[in-house]
């Protein structure tokens, strides 16, 4: 095996061994095959792709029912925000958590509904809380992280006054640092205009996206949140 190929292997390996590179991977999957769906001229052909999309789906949402531990840990961990740039971030970092924890249970009582395991449960009721929750936490998430642009940049023209070496290893890391925050805001406003159109007609442009446009746009925002992971190593 040649070295190129090894290190693409142990690449791809390092990235399934964590949750978080098996959901993305998973993601891309369901998402890249709903826009092949969706635009192939094969009938046939379309629904078996969106068929294994289904299932994709399918396999995040059952997989996502045991994250509300990990949840809550994170959400211990970052408390007030205490670690945060300013009081805004934090302020914004706490409120998304809570939304993102009380997001979990939501979403349980949907799936039970969905897959007849409750009776006497409205299964679009649950689906549309969700939804909701969803786009508040992709929304509040948004505004921290242009926030935090805004906040890298300040500290930029900060540096840039007073470093005599403009290519200086702190300032790299700096520029790094906002490019990559730039690029999580590029890929939260994919997500929330996705978001946004599984909400009940009548909001902004919801349910008005065709089968592609979701693909498009979620595959799109997939393989951004995989470059990131790879990314975020050299931060």
């Amino acid at each position: 095996m040649s070295g190129s190929v090894s290190v693409i292997l142990d690449e791809i390996c390092a990235l399934l061994d964590t949750y978080k590179g098996r959901d993305k991977i998973l993601r891309t999957l369901c998402y890249s095959t709903k826009l092949i769906g969706g635009v192939h001229s094969n009938k046939a052909l379309a629904e078996k792709f969106l068929l294994f999309s289904k299932h994709m789906s399918n396999t995040r949402a059952t997989l996502r029912l045991l994250d509300d531990l990990p949840m809550l840990k994170y959400n211990l961990e970052y408390g007030f925000g205490k670690e945060e740039p300013d009081k805004l971030m934090a302020a914004l970092g706490v409120t998304t958590n809570v939304i993102d924890q009380v997001y979990y249970p939501i979403e349980k009582v949907a799936w039970l509904a969905e897959n007849r395991l409750v009776t006497g449960v409205d299964n679009n009721k649950w689906d549309t809380i969700s939804s909701i929750f969803w786009v508040a936490s992709i929304y509040l998430t948004l505004m921290r992280s242009l926030r935090y642009v805004s906040v890298l940049q300040k500290h930029k023209t900060c540096v840039m006054k007073t470093e005599e070496n403009l290519f200086s290893p702190a300032l790299e890391k700096l520029l790094a640092r906002q490019n990559y925050e730039i690029l999580t805001c590029v890929r939260l406003c994919l997500d929330f205009v996705h978001a946004v159109n599984t909400l009940p007609k009548g909001f902004l442009w919801s349910s008005k996206l065709n089968t592609w446009h979701i693909g498009l746009i979620a595959t799109t925002s997939s393989l951004l949140g995989i470059y990131q992971i790879f990314a975020k190593r050299d931060l």
